[in-house]
């Protein structure tokens, strides 16, 4: 799929589509957001020459100046935003500003087998058959993803980014896809740029990881932060502009609403593995990678259960398994 051109939206703000290396999704929107001083520019892309390309050639078209990119700013620890987040910082000489909590979790994105490590115990645990295991986990680390450099200056939930002319971008912090994510609020337009946090047609995969304890409360917990704010026209990263992102959140959290009750009826048939109960809440014959991420996000909404008392847990023969 072709990306579509890049536009200008009005009040200084411009997106630039980066296409990715994948099918799905085929590419993240890059905003640019003029300020007093130069440009700020929010997502990147994965570090690939059709995406680096992308980027400088949208900015000519919009009739922008890539040397005035001053601030890059990355919603989250995921390829897609932030890959090429140490070359433009090296080409342009910007600062690269993520949440706080990005600084300690850039040796983990760095770290490819330690990732694969824990992903195979993980599998092991919940029952994922042996020869599943090997074809999701044998992962090599992609040109496209090289490692990156920490961020040079970090934020935190609340803290202002100053655009000039007493405009600002709040940081809200919206943890659960990743627990790095942030979303940015434009305070003369009201407009949220909620990166891979609130998306128009799907819901932002939930991978389980046992450092973080409830990925899926935590995300669950951030839109209905959203929902209180009222949050109205709205950018994603992925997609089109959402024009209710405060709707659009109440439909996620339905969407995630009714999983958890879905599972939960799984579970009551019999005590079962999180891999069982993946095979009959996702479609049939998924790839390797979508396999993984349907095991992730089950496990999520399944320890979600389990920590809010619906659901308990017992061993057998090596394997974790769920019941009422």
């Amino acid at each position: 799929m072709t990306a579509p051109a890049p536009q200008s939206l009005g009040s200084g703000i411009h997106q630039i589509p980066a296409p990715l290396p994948y099918k799905s999704p085929p590419w993240v929107n890059a905003y640019v957001v003029e300020a007093t001083d130069g440009l700020v520019l929010i997502d990147c892309g994965t570090d690939w020459e059709p995406g680096r390309t992308a980027l400088a050639e949208g900015m000519k078209t919009l009739g922008l100046d890539e040397s005035a990119v001053h601030t890059l700013i990355v919603s989250h620890l995921h390829p897609d935003h932030v890959g090429m987040s140490t070359r433009l910082v090296r080409e342009i000489g910007c600062r690269f500003v993520m949440h706080e909590r990005a600084s300690k979790l850039v040796d983990r994105y760095n770290d490819t087998p330690g990732y694969v490590a824990r992903l195979r115990e993980l599998a092991g645990i919940h029952g994922v058959p042996d020869e599943i295991v090997a074809a999701s986990t044998s992962l090599e680390r992609a040109d496209f993803m090289p490692l990156i450099d920490p961020p040079d200056h970090v934020v935190a939930d609340g803290d202002e980014i100053d655009l000039g002319g007493e405009r600002k971008l709040i940081v809200i912090h919206t943890p659960g896809h990743e627990p790095a994510h942030i979303c940015l609020r434009d305070t003369r337009t009201g407009i949220l740029f909620s990166g891979d946090h609130i998306l128009p047609r799907i819901s932002p995969v939930i991978m389980y990881d046992a450092d973080i304890g409830d990925p899926l409360g935590d995300y669950m917990n951030s839109l209905e932060l959203l929902i209180a704010l009222r949050i109205g026209l709205t950018y994603p990263a992925h997609g089109s502009i959402i024009d209710q992102g405060d709707e659009r959140a109440r439909q996620i959290l339905l969407h995630h609403d009714r999983r958890l009750h879905d599972m939960t009826d799984l579970v009551r048939r019999g005590d079962t593995s999180a891999w069982s109960v993946m095979l009959e809440s996702f479609r049939p014959n998924l790839s390797p990678v979508d396999a993984r991420l349907a095991f992730l996000e089950t496990v999520s909404h399944l320890e979600h259960l389990r920590l809010i008392g619906r659901l308990d847990t017992r061993e057998q023969d090596g394997h974790l398994l769920y019941h009422v």
